[in-house]
């Protein structure tokens, strides 16, 4: 039988006019006929207001106070190396402007406090600091001179004209970055600022071109890519690191030049809204980002906080038409409503980024893996110096959203959650010694998804380590299959299944430790094991440092309680393997009751491994050969390595959703032989091309 494809890929969606009333609408043209005639004080002004956003007076004012008191006579601070100066000074002498311009705050209008910034502002501009890092000298640097001046075009008494000009001259940078994604916005956002402070419109259309340059959709290039992920670096994910940085700059811009004659086209306003909904809100749970979307950023204090407040806001100005989706993303993220506020099940797979993302109301699930095709996760300026296995089938499994918040220092770095590997003395065996990222080694990662459910796989192959890795996505459960382990290196070698914090007691069956049957339950996700296993369960004091993982953080030793479940090997495997099924949401006597009969694993081997979910009626497999599975009396034939799923699987039409993880195939022969039926169906699949090579093709079997 042949049927026609439907390629499951990124979806742009339309927008709907809204009406409003007709004195609103006389206003609306109004302020709008204003704005574009005037564009320079009107985003002045709302960008004055957005500084302003979440201040609290209080607080600032005795900021302001201890930096008021430690300043020198010529407007410099003892603590702050100049000659390597990074968000110092200027966000003091920023945070002092902010306080000078609010009638709330004490600081208000206060000559002192004028004579201090005039002095800090005149010392910044005398020594002109530079950092070895060009990030502070062409982004934050004018980033930070421009939004002082800005604040300070509020004040009662204005900044000294010459002084002003002269900071504003300061912010040219020498070189523009433009094609750089998130660094060319970035860079864009200060000539936004100086444009409207000089009133210069050939600075403004600049600014209005760069901001809105990586705001398009693009095929391998840094930014968003053709399946909503996130590019920075060369071909790395970086969904949440530099596509935070790129969905903050646009959202803003779109905000800043709403109503005026640059405000973001159409066609950009639909690629952006699509980013921010289908992909980078989605992974936050709670008010918390998955781990595996934030890059190297990892490894800094308070990194998996989102805080989403003030962005959302501006997005609900600019798109009504998804209010109701934006409203419980801001409820969910300010921790007024809980996790599973909103939340609509869904399954996503990036094959740009080999990163998978599995949401349902009561947890998160992602899986974050590496190819010849991607970067690994980089190591740069001393950062995520341990980070080395984060793309090798690395777990964030998520419930509150806050599991691994700030666990960082004290992680076991070659025990991160789901990965396969050697079991090392110390740090050095997690060590990145190469900057900027460095190739995947593996061809074959990939996974199909019909939108709801899926099946992702990775072909291990790194640091003297193989395995198949294989994970199945259902509703309450995600199985977890490895096979092919094989090692001769000299450490045991391990598949650690979670290392989060400890919270409350650790629960266990009756059965003896990895026997069959065996489960383990803690915070409420359950870790069930089918067959015997060498299952390992600490709640021991883990100890570390920020700086142990980010030399631009604190050396204070840091020690706490984690939860860390794992499965050892041995020393040296030969055709190892693992299967565990995760069960988040769950309670004791709920595991109790568990039919584990609904999960059916029916294959586990380094040539194809197979899960059936007998209630939903769905089969999962993964080839990484040409074979056949066998199964209840049916079976299903492919041609080539892929991965399959089958939808509706004992009905007169199912339906069948393949991929390619090693993107090297135009086309895959499938033959299908229903359980209980003794003629099989062949199906030809022709398979994504060009810029979809790798997505997900779709068949109804008839």
């Amino acid at each position: 039988m042949f049927a026609g494809k439907k390629i499951v890929n990124y979806k742009i969606s339309s927008f709907k006019a809204f009406s409003i009333g007709a004195l609103g609408v006389l206003l609306l043209f109004v302020n709008q006929a204003k704005a574009q005639q005037e564009p320079y004080d009107t985003i002045l002004q709302r960008i004055n207001t957005d500084l302003q956003t979440f201040v609290k007076d209080k607080n600032l004012a005795a900021e302001v106070s201890v930096n008021l008191k430690n300043l020198n006579a010529d407007g410099s601070w003892a603590d702050i190396n100049y000659a390597d100066a990074q968000y110092a000074p200027l966000k003091r002498i920023k945070d002092m402007a902010t306080a000078y311009i609010r009638p709330a705050n004490k600081w208000y209008n206060h000559a002192e406090l004028h004579a201090s910034i005039v002095k800090a502002l005149q010392n910044w501009f005398d020594k002109n600091p530079k950092n070895k890092n060009w990030w502070y000298n062409d982004i934050f640097y004018p980033q930070a001179i421009g939004q002082t001046l800005i604040l300070m075009r509020n004040a009662k008494v204005q900044l000294p004209e010459d002084l002003e000009k002269a900071l504003i001259q300061r912010m040219v940078i020498r070189r523009f970055r433009t094609g750089d994604g998130a660094n060319t916005s970035d860079e864009a956002l200060h000539l936004l600022y100086r444009a409207c402070l000089t009133r210069n419109k050939a600075t403004l259309d600049s600014a209005g071109k760069y901001l809105f340059e990586p705001i398009a959709i693009t095929d391998g290039k840094e930014g968003v890519q053709v399946d909503g992920s996130y590019y920075q670096h060369g071909k790395q994910q970086a969904i949440a690191s530099y596509g935070r940085v790129f969905a903050g700059n646009s959202v803003n811009v779109a905000f800043y030049l709403r109503g005026t004659n640059y405000a973001l086209p159409k066609d950009q306003m639909a690629i952006l809204v699509n980013y921010l909904k289908n992909t980078f809100l989605q992974t936050i749970r709670g008010s918390f980002y998955d781990f595996n979307v934030r890059g190297r950023g990892i490894s800094r204090k308070d990194s998996l906080s989102s805080g989403m407040g003030g962005m959302i806001e501006k997005i609900k100005s600019f798109d009504p038409e998804n209010a109701r989706y934006w409203e419980a993303s801001a409820l969910r993220t300010a921790n007024k409503k809980p996790a599973d506020y909103g939340i609509v099940a869904n399954h996503t797979h990036f094959w740009k980024s080999n990163y998978t993302l599995h949401i349902r109301p009561a947890y998160t699930f992602s899986v974050q893996s590496s190819s010849d095709r991607t970067l690994r996760t980089e190591r740069g300026n001393n950062e995520n110096i341990l980070g080395k296995f984060l793309p090798d089938g690395a777990t964030n499994i998520q419930r509150s959203g806050s599991e691994y918040a700030n666990l960082m220092p004290v992680w076991e770095w070659d025990k991160i959650p789901g990965t396969t590997g050697r079991d090392y003395p110390d740090d050095e065996g997690a060590t990145i010694h190469k900057d900027w990222g460095i190739p995947g080694t593996t061809k074959f990662s990939g996974g199909a998804s019909d939108g709801v459910y899926g099946v992702s796989c990775y072909d291990l192959n790194y640091d003297s380590v193989q395995a198949k890795k294989a994970w199945f996505f259902f509703d309450k459960e995600v199985v977890c299959l490895g096979a092919g382990i094989t090692s001769e290196a000299k450490e045991s070698v391990t598949t650690t299944i979670n290392q989060a914090w400890l919270r409350g007691v650790i629960s266990r069956s009756s059965t003896a430790k990895g026997e069959k049957g065996f489960w383990a339950l803690h915070d409420s996700i359950a870790y069930i094991f089918p067959e015997r296993s060498n299952v390992e369960i600490s709640n021991a004091v883990q100890s570390g440092s920020w700086y142990r993982i980010n030399q631009g953080q604190s050396k204070t030793e840091l020690t706490d309680k984690v939860f860390k479940i794992w499965v050892n090997h041995g020393t040296a495997p030969q055709n190892a393997s693992y299967q565990y099924i995760v069960i988040p949401g769950i309670t004791v006597e709920g595991i109790k009751k568990y039919n584990r009969s609904v999960i059916q694993i029916l294959k586990n081997t380094a040539e194809l491994q197979a899960v059936k979910h007998t209630v939903l009626n769905m089969l999962q497999a993964v080839f990484y050969k040409a074979g056949t599975l066998v199964y209840d009396g049916g079976s299903l034939t492919v041609d080539q390595p892929c991965t399959v799923y089958i939808k509706n699987l004992n009905t007169k039409n199912p339906l069948l959703y393949i991929a390619d993880p090693g993107q090297e195939n135009a086309s895959i022969q499938v033959q299908f032989k229903p359980a209980g039926s003794t003629i099989p169906k062949n199906i030809t699949c022709k398979l994504p091309e060009g810029a979809f090579v790798g997505a997900t093709a779709s068949f109804k079997i008839e």
